[in-house]
C-alpha cells in the first residue's frame, strides 16, 4: 500500500467521471459519525477517496448520500469548497432519498451524467487504500481491452463476506453472486469483487435498468450488471490490501495500524530519524523536512509542519502546530495549533495552548504554560509559570512562579485582559500581573510583587507587604500549646 505522492503519477488521467458510494448506515460502526466521516491518521476515510479522484483528476465526481447526508455536505463543502463552485461543479452530491442497495445508488445518478461519454469508475466511500498506480493501471487496462466494463477483484481468504467472481470453464467471467446468495461451493472461491468498477455510462444506466431484487436483501445489487454486460474483464489487484473496506472500529484500527507503518517508512525512507517507529504517530496530513528527530511515543497530529534538525523529545505531543528549523520540543510537552520559530527550545513538560507564539531562540521550561501569547525573541520563561494573553518582547526574563491574572469572571472585561510586556523586561520570581498592564521597556519587578498599575521604562517596581519579625515569639506559642495539651 503507497500513500498518494507525486511520484505516483504514470500520466494524468482526464477523461473519466467517478461515482463514490457515501449512502451506507454504517450500522457496525456503532456511531453517530458517519463511517465515511470516520478519521483514520487524521483524514476521514473519504478524504482518501476524495484526495485520489482529484489527484487523478477526474471531470465529475458524483457523491451518493443518505443516510447522514448533511454531515457529509457539511465535510466536503468545509474541506474541498473550490470543487463546489461553479455552474458546473467538479463535485456533485445526489441524494439516494429512499436506499434499495447499491445497484439503486449508481442508478439515480444516471441524470447527472447525461450526455457524459467517457468511462465512469464506482468507488466506495469507506476504502482508503487504494493507491493512484493501481487506481490508473486499472483504467488504463479497461481502455486497452476496450470492454463496457472492468470489475476490480482480489484474491482473499473464503472466510471474507465480499461477492464471488465467477468464471466458465474458460476463465471468462460470467457474473458475481453476493456471499450471502452464494452456494456452499461458490463460497469456497477466493477471488473477490471489492466494489471497485470502471463502466462505460450508457452499457450502466441501461443494464440497471434491468437488475431486479431477486436476493436475500431484496435489494437491488450493483453485482448483477456483471452477468449483463456482454464485454467485460476483471483487473485482479496484486495488493488486495489497497481495496479492503472499513465496516467496523476493529478494522478500522487494523488500517491505522498498516497506515502508521507506511507513513513512518516514507518519512524515513525522506531523510527523518524515528527511534521507535512502533510507538510515533504521524498523521498523513504532517509535514517533515530533512534531519528531524523523532523520540519514542511523539505525535504529530493534523496541519502540522517541523523545520529542518529540529529534535521531537519522547512523549511530545504537537497538533496543528508550525515548529520551526533546529529547535528543541523537550520530552512530554504539549503544542496545540501554536507557532514555535526557529533556535527556540520547550520543554520538558511545557504547554503551548492556542494561538501561542514563541519567537527565535526563545526558551519555555519545564511546567510553563502559554496561553493566546507571544514570547518574543531571546526571552526566556524557564519554570513554573502562567503566561495568558500576553505580548512579551526581546530579551526578556520571566522568573519561576510568574502568574499574569488575565481572567476576572466576566466583571470587568468581556473577554480576557492583556498583559503587555516590553523589550528588556526583568519580571522576577513569584510575581503576579494583574491584567491589563503594560511593563515598559526595561523595567525591574522585585520578586513578589504584585503590578496592579503600568511600570515605566527603566523603572524598578516593589509590591510587597511589609515583613514582620518578632524575636523569641515562638517560644511563647509552643509553650501555650503544651499547656493546652496537659489541660
Amino acid at each position: 500500500m503507497t500513500l498518494f505522492s507525486a511520484a505516483d503519477y504514470i500520466k494524468v488521467i482526464m477523461d473519466l467521471g467517478a461515482i463514490v458510494m457515501a449512502a451506507g448506515l454504517g450500522t457496525r460502526m456503532k456511531s453517530d459519525i458517519p463511517k465515511v466521516l470516520h478519521p483514520l491518521c487524521g483524514k476521514p476515510l473519504l478524504s482518501y477517496v476524495l484526495d485520489l479522484l482529484l489527484q487523478a483528476r477526474v471531470k465529475k465526481i458524483v457523491l451518493v448520500v443518505s443516510h447522514h447526508k448533511e454531515q457529509v455536505r457539511a465535510f466536503v463543502s468545509e474541506y474541498y469548497p473550490r470543487a463546489l463552485k461553479g455552474k458546473n461543479p467538479l463535485i456533485v452530491f445526489v441524494d439516494q432519498k429512499n436506499p434499495k442497495g447499491t445497484g439503486h445508488a449508481v442508478l439515480v445518478t444516471e441524470k447527472v451524467f447525461k450526455g457524459f461519454n467517457h468511462p465512469i469508475a464506482i468507488l466506495s466511500g469507506d476504502v482508503p487504500g487504494l493507491s493512484l498506480k493501481t487506481f490508473e493501471a486499472m483504467i488504463d487496462s479497461h481502455e486497452k481491452a476496450q470492454v463496457d466494463l472492468t470489475l476490480a477483484s482480489a484474491i482473499l481468504d473464503p472466510s471474507y463476506p465480499y461477492g464471488r467472481v465467477l468464471r466458465d470453464r474458460h476463465s471468462n467471467v460470467v457474473g458475481m453472486v453476493e456471499a450471502l446468495d452464494a452456494t456452499e461451493e461458490q463460497r469456497r472461491i477466493q477471488e473477490m469483487g471489492v466494489g471497485l468498477y470502471c463502466v462505460n455510462p450508457q452499457s450502466l444506466f441501461s443494464t440497471l435498468k434491468q437488475v431486479t431484487p431477486d436476493n436475500a436483501k431484496k435489494e437491488y445489487y450493483l453485482t448483477d450488471i456483471v452477468k449483463w454486460i456482454e464485454r467485460k474483464q476483471a483487473y485482479i489487484v496484486l495488493h488486495p490490501e489497497e481495496v479492503l473496506g472499513i465496516n467496523n472500529r476493529y478494522e478500522l484500527a487494523q488500517h491505522e495500524r498498516i497506515f502508521r507503518q507506511v507513513i513512518n517508512k516514507k518519512w524515513m525512507l525522506d531523510g527523518i530519524t524515528i527511534l521507535d517507529p512502533e510507538t510515533t504517530y504521524i498523521d498523513a496530513t504532517v509535514q517533515l523536512a530533512h534531519d528531524v528527530v523523532l523520540e519514542p511515543h511523539t505525535h504529530l497530529y493534523g496541519k502540522t509542519s517541523v523545520g529542518e534538525g529540529t529534535i521531537i523529545g519522547v512523549g511530545a505531543i504537537i497538533q496543528n502546530s508550525i515548529i520551526g528549523a533546529h529547535t528543541h520540543i523537550k520530552s512530554y510537552t504539549i503544542v496545540e495549533e501554536s507557532k514555535v520559530e526557529n533556535q527556540a527550545t520547550i520543554g520538558p513538560f511545557a504547554r503551548l495552548r492556542p494561538e501561542s507564539v514563541v519567537k527565535k531562540k526563545a526558551r519555555v521550561g519545564n511546567f510553563v504554560e502559554l496561553k493566546k501569547t507571544i514570547l518574543g525573541e531571546d526571552s526566556k520563561a524557564n519554570h513554573l509559570t502562567y503566561l495568558g494573553d500576553a505580548v512579551i518582547g526581546k530579551d526578556v526574563n520571566v522568573g519561576c512562579g510568574v502568574i499574569t491574572c488575565n481572567y476576572d469572571g466576566g466583571l470587568r472585561y468581556s473577554g480576557k485582559a492583556k498583559t503587555k510586556i516590553e523589550d528588556h523586561v526583568f519580571v522576577g520570581s513569584d510575581c503576579q500581573l494583574i491584567a491589563p498592564v503594560t511593563l515598559k521597556k526595561g523595567a525591574y519587578v522585585a520578586s513578589g510583587t504584585t503590578v496592579t498599575q503600568n511600570v515605566p521604562s527603566d523603572s524598578l517596581v516593589i509590591a510587597r507587604t511589609p515583613q514582620v519579625t518578632k524575636p523569641q515569639y515562638m517560644k511563647k506559642l509552643w509553650a501555650r500549646a503544651k499547656r493546652k495539651q496537659k489541660g
